[in-house]
């Protein structure tokens, strides 16, 4: 898993996979460049867990070359600007917050000494389950 935050870095992974090994997975843990699966990586992303089944959508779109894929991407990559700033552990309480806005958790209480984010973050969060497609 590569987690660098920096595309380049990733990039010359990958073409040293496609170079050397190329049935050789590398998986990006870049939370802030989800498109990376359009250079060739696979993912482990702490963002999936907001949303995968918008995730499933946008992978499938992109396998089939349906164009919704950019705007499935877009909207979740702007999930993971807001919810993956500083502090980036506050994630979490978004993710909280996100699932019980689309009614999949009943609370968004997290582990106390978890950081949170301000309440303001929900009303963002809710415009986002409102507006996003495949919510």
């Amino acid at each position: 898993k590569h987690s660098s935050l920096q595309r380049e870095l990733e990039w010359e992974r990958l073409l040293l996979r496609d170079e050397l090994r190329p049935d050789f997975h590398v998986f990006t843990g870049n939370d802030l460049a989800i498109d990376m699966v359009i250079y060739g990586s696979d993912y482990l992303l702490g963002l999936s867990t907001f949303a995968p089944d918008v995730f499933a959508r946008r992978d499938a779109a992109w396998a089939s070359g349906d164009p919704a894929f950019y705007e499935l991407n877009d909207w979740l990559q702007y999930l993971g600007f807001l919810t993956f700033r500083s502090p980036v552990p506050a994630y979490k309480h978004s993710a909280a917050m996100f699932l019980k806005l689309r009614g999949h958790i009943n609370c968004d209480y997290t582990h106390p000494q978890s950081p949170e984010r301000p309440d303001s973050d929900r009303e963002i969060l809710r415009q986002i389950v409102e507006q996003m497609p495949a919510v």
